[in-house]
């Protein structure tokens, strides 16, 4: 409930009018409760960014659930990462206010986000068995994908608002390192990216 709340008051208030009182009274409770859960402004937040994330991610599991190859998986999952986890409203709206001030650094810097997220992936990547490079542990990919997912997010890699750009990308530098047949190398960057 608390979380439902802080999601709204972020969403319709923005980020300096979403006070820990507002928030608490928004969703029926003293300000005193508000802080018996989270400690902080800051953990609250974690604990939004997180939940949002989580959402994210099993919004990405529905829409690719018929992917059954771990390339395209890995290919297509960072393709939604790069052209929409960044620009999802809530997120902008909070990560707009950290010091770094974007989405990427904000997840970066949960423990618990990162965490869930790379426990995801290794879970994905257990799947995937003989289809990896050999030697190759799941741990290890995970981690892998994750901050690959994060320079993306970041906009390290020219050209990661565009999905096809993306998809060559990850086809021809990441799954290399991650499957044990990846596709030939072929162009990446157009003339413009």
């Amino acid at each position: 409930m608390l979380l439902d709340a802080a999601e709204r008051s972020f969403a319709h208030r923005g980020y300096r009018a979403s006070t820990m009182q507002v928030i608490a009274r928004d969703a029926g409770y003293t300000r005193a409760v508000i802080y018996r859960h989270f400690g902080s402004r800051d953990q609250l937040l974690d604990a939004l960014v997180v939940r949002v994330a989580v959402r994210k991610m099993a919004a990405i599991a529905a829409r690719l659930e018929t992917t059954t190859d771990p390339g395209d998986l890995v290919t297509e999952s960072l393709v939604i990462v790069a052209t929409e986890v960044g620009q999802d409203p809530l997120l902008r709206v909070i990560s707009e206010h950290t010091d770094e001030g974007n989405v990427a650094a904000m997840i970066a810097r949960s423990a618990t986000l990162s965490e869930v997220l790379a426990g995801q992936f290794e879970m994905g990547f257990r799947q995937a068995g003989d289809k990896l490079r050999a030697g190759l542990r799941p741990g290890d990919a995970a981690r892998f994908v994750l901050s690959v997912a994060l320079g993306l997010l970041l906009g390290l890699v020219p050209g990661a608002d565009d999905a096809e750009q993306v998809r060559r990308y990850v086809q021809v530098f990441v799954l290399p390192a991650l499957v044990a047949d990846p596709s030939p190398a072929g162009p990446v960057f157009t003339a413009s990216g």
